[in-house]
């Protein structure tokens, strides 16, 4: 790469590193408040309107930012965005364009991405009738758990390109697992606080 090709590959690994951060962020709070639902459901029963607040916009963001690695519209930075700078750059007998078709594949075989861009594309990003459908929710349907993998392999794929075309590695996993303490303390103050009062 000349020095021009150089900085718009970072540039590119930057936003994708940057959207995999808010992503896994979301994701991580997510986790901390079923992690609370789970193990101290008083705690969050204090706050239904609350929750449900932080439930479904937690939601919404996280299935835009995800949908943004696959987003091939114009002017999109993405993972298709990036594959063909790629190919702009090198020749197809390169070793990198063989990893580009293979992650082109993995990426097609993840189920969950057609569920996001669903729930991103008729229900998170537009108001249609979808949410009127019975079948939509139980045939697109999401554990935290499959939201994870599919970041994990995301971040696999991101490094792996930084690493090999930047010398770089990246922290895109902030906040870390520390966030569900942090989401329990939280709750269980407020929980305590307002018990506290009310007995006065």
């Amino acid at each position: 790469m000349n020095a021009d090709q150089y900085r718009n590959v970072e540039q590119i690994v930057d936003d994708l590193c940057d959207n995999l951060a808010w992503s896994r962020a979301y994701l991580m709070t997510l986790k901390g408040l079923h992690e609370v639902a789970k193990s101290s459901p008083k705690y969050l029963d204090s706050y239904p309107q609350f929750v449900s607040c932080l439930y479904h916009g937690l939601f919404d963001c996280l299935f835009i930012k995800i949908h943004n690695f696959v987003d091939s519209s114009k002017g999109a930075c993405g993972f298709p965005h990036f594959f063909k700078v790629l190919r702009k750059y090198y020749p197809d007998d390169n070793p990198l364009m063989t990893q580009v078709k293979i992650d082109v594949d993995r990426l097609k075989k993840q189920v969950s991405i057609e569920k996001i861009k669903n729930w991103r594309n008729k229900i998170s990003a537009h108001l249609t009738q979808t949410y009127r459908q019975p079948g939509f929710f139980s045939s697109n349907s999401l554990y935290l758990s499959e939201l994870e993998e599919l970041l994990n392999l995301i971040e696999e794929m991101v490094e792996n390109y930084s690493f090999n075309m930047l010398s770089r590695r990246n922290d895109t996993r902030n906040p870390s697992a520390d966030i569900i303490k942090e989401i329990s303390k939280l709750f269980w103050l407020s929980t305590e606080s307002g018990s506290a009062t009310h007995h006065k």
